[in-house]
């Protein structure tokens, strides 16, 4: 399909539902075998409604739609709502709830589940592979600034050791030089055995790290070609070792965070880390683009249940 770059655009080229669903079954099946996607069956055999927007699998007998098993089955809002959400979503500093339920028409509430769930598909990458090359990687902390909270809330930094902040969640990134991605996540601990873990399970071994002197990273030493920046003596580049670009993802994330959604709870916090690295992977591409990548993730279905109860 052509480049969508104003929500005009998208509003005259879906102007039913049929032509909704049809777009959806054609970027979700990009290659042009429908599938059944009900569960122990996938076959590819299958009848067509009149309506174009219905089928009916040959073989287990079952209706699907393109919507099913995705995010927006069981939805009752119109689909070019969902498309025009995940048109809002990849703006450069994406769009809150609130601002959302005003522009397509819906309450706060459901813009606020409407955004969940896109943002719980986000992290499902269709052809994920391990990170290689040399890869950045960094930690940062996400939460409210100590001076804004009530005395009786704040913490006494003194008495904290290390580099662990009892009042802020932690998240860990990487980024790959060689084609400028990034891997963002939400981890409990920052202590040896947790970042070995993570590190291990999204990099390859053998690759080449760029990282501070934090003394929790010394646990990939023997896996890894590990070059360190010593930011406590306030050297932040020598040559090609740095870690600026995964810093500047950081404040890409920090300023959306701030200037966007206000306040996070760290219960969701990851679903939002989830948005700004899809953003951040695909700023490359043009609108139209990045809504087919949102809709290819789009197998993973949140229910309001389980997102209260994350």
């Amino acid at each position: 399909m052509a480049n969508t770059s104003t929500i005009l655009d998208l509003v005259k080229k879906f102007p039913d539902e049929k032509s909704c669903h049809q777009y959806l079954a054609a970027t979700r099946w990009d290659t042009g075998e429908i599938t059944c996607p009900h569960e122990n069956c996938g076959h590819d055999q299958y009848y067509v409604f009149t309506d174009g927007i219905r089928y009916k699998c040959k073989e287990c007998n079952r209706l699907f739609t393109a919507k099913t098993k995705s995010f927006m089955e069981g939805s009752k809002l119109a689909s070019i709502k969902w498309i025009l959400a995940m048109y809002l979503i990849t703006h450069k500093k994406g769009i809150s709830s609130i601002q959302l339920g005003k522009d397509i028409g819906v309450t706060q509430k459901t813009a606020w589940f409407l955004l969940h769930r896109i943002r719980n598909a986000l992290c499902h990458e269709p052809d994920k592979q391990n990170l290689d090359g040399v890869v950045e990687i960094d930690e940062t902390f996400v939460g409210g600034k100590n001076k804004n909270r009530h005395y009786c809330r704040r913490v006494n930094y003194k008495e904290v050791t290390g580099r662990t902040y009892p009042d802020k969640t932690t998240v860990f990134g990487m980024y790959e030089r060689g084609t400028g991605q990034v891997r963002a996540m939400v981890i409990s601990r920052r202590q040896l055995k947790e970042l070995a873990r993570v590190i291990t399970y999204n990099i390859k071994p053998g690759a080449t790290l760029m990282t501070d002197d934090w003394i929790g990273y010394r646990g990939v030493d023997k896996i890894y070609n590990r070059r360190v920046i010593d930011h406590g003596k306030w050297i932040y580049a020598d040559g090609e070792i740095t870690t600026n670009r995964i810093e500047n993802f950081w404040s890409h994330l920090k300023r959306g965070l701030h200037g966007t959604y206000i306040r996070v709870t760290p219960k969701h916090l990851n679903k939002y880390v989830n948005e700004f690295v899809y953003r951040f992977n695909s700023r490359t591409l043009d609108s139209q683009q990045q809504i087919d990548g949102i809709i290819k993730r789009m197998v993973c279905r949140l229910k309001y249940k389980e997102l209260k109860a994350a």
